[in-house]
């Protein structure tokens, strides 16, 4: 299958589904803060931004072969409007973790057995470190993590072996920064990525989700390839350098990858590796169909036009952009905003719907509805 066509129809797909997912966010960002992620500098590792950037050239890829058919509009791909910031924002800000739930394992089993039990979580479901220098493979590195062999798993763990890689990097690691048995309040995390040029260390007042995701596309990328399931070639691929496994299949191989993880049953094949690199391998189906929707958060809405005012409040931002030259406005024929179009916008589109005649309305003869507030407007 050519490049093209894959385009083509990674395209179709993403705008065919894109009606019933493109408010998620796993963080429920507003719109705003959705527009501030994506204006601001990349904060993260060549690994993370890479494999996001991956899935970003998968799902709403370049399509220059549009340009003679549609206009060039139809050119630009998610890379080009970096919807990768955003996907890489939003893991990183979804939970928030209280200190005080936080405790040691083995107070954890006493209050268990205690009256006074509550929903405390031991600190070591969200401390851990992966590193893949000294141990052989990368395999070897989560292997060492959760705490068991080769033998122990029940899968093809030669196969797996040949084809997991991390790419550059030489360890993850994730700990509380600061905690002690007096500390309230949101806890802070230390995340540290190394590779061999250089070191990543941020404090983040969230669970960095976003960095562990991309180790966990990696290694369902790999069983992916092990099984037989790509259809295509797997190669480095030179547009992401920084990413592993998952990087280098095709944009369609990309795809199905991330299928398997909500409907493929990988999550339980896997789930001796992936337990220790995330507190609730549950929640990856959750992560994948909110990848696929948020492409359309940020690609299909005129975010871009806003300028210096994309962050204030609804009421305070001003297109600042010519409607012609906002992207969704190019590829949607939306004229831009103007007074009436969004109570008029009926009668704007072909075949839209007449006003009915008056004598055929039907109205209660009470039209107090839920607009209005006991105590405001009306006659009082």
């Amino acid at each position: 299958m050519q490049e093209n066509d894959r385009s083509q129809i990674g395209r179709r797909g993403v705008v065919k589904g894109i009606g019933g997912l493109a408010a998620l966010s796993m963080s429920n960002a507003t719109f705003a803060t959705a527009q501030a992620a994506m204006d601001s500098p990349l904060q993260s590792d060549p690994h993370t931004a890479d494999t996001y950037r991956s899935i970003v050239d998968a799902i709403v890829p370049r399509t220059p072969q549009l340009e003679d058919e549609l206009g060039p509009e139809h050119v630009p791909g998610g890379i080009d409007v970096e919807l990768e910031k955003f996907l890489i924002w939003d893991f990183n800000h979804f939970q928030e973790i209280r200190a005080e739930m936080v405790t040691e394992k083995d107070d954890l089993l006493e209050n268990t057995l205690s009256s006074d039990s509550g929903p405390e979580m031991p600190r070591s479901l969200f401390e851990m470190t992966v590193d893949t220098t000294g141990l052989g493979s990368d395999l070897d590195a989560l292997l060492d993590l959760a705490d068991i062999s080769l033998l122990d798993l029940d899968l093809d763990g030669e196969a797996l072996e040949d084809h997991l890689t991390f790419g550059p990097i030489e360890r993850v690691e994730i700990g509380f920064a600061d905690l002690d048995d007096t500390t309230e309040g949101v806890a802070e995390f230390d995340l540290v990525v190394e590779t061999a040029n250089e070191t990543v260390h941020r404090v983040l007042q969230n669970y960095p989700y976003a960095a562990l995701f991309t180790l966990v596309f990696d290694l369902v990328a790999a069983e992916f390839v092990a099984l037989g399931k790509n259809e295509d070639p797997v190669s480095p691929n030179e547009q992401f350098p920084g990413g592993g496994t998952f990087t280098r299949l095709s944009r369609e191989d990309r795809l199905r990858c991330l299928w398997t993880i909500i409907d493929g049953g990988v999550i339980d094949t896997l789930d001796d590796l992936l337990s220790p690199l995330v507190p609730d391998a549950g929640i990856l189906k959750y992560v994948v169909m909110a990848v696929n929707g948020l492409h359309g958060f940020g690609y299909y809405t005129e975010w871009s036009g806003y300028g210096d005012t994309k962050t204030n409040t609804p009421n305070e931002r001003e297109m600042q952009t010519e409607p012609g030259a906002v992207q969704s406005h190019q590829q949607s024929g939306y004229p831009g905003p103007a007074p009436g179009h969004a109570a008029d916008w009926r009668h704007a589109v072909p075949g839209g719907f007449s006003d009915p005649k008056a004598k055929n309305l039907k109205l209660p003869d009470d039209l107090t509805g839920d607009d209005v507030i006991d105590g405001i407007g009306g006659d009082t």
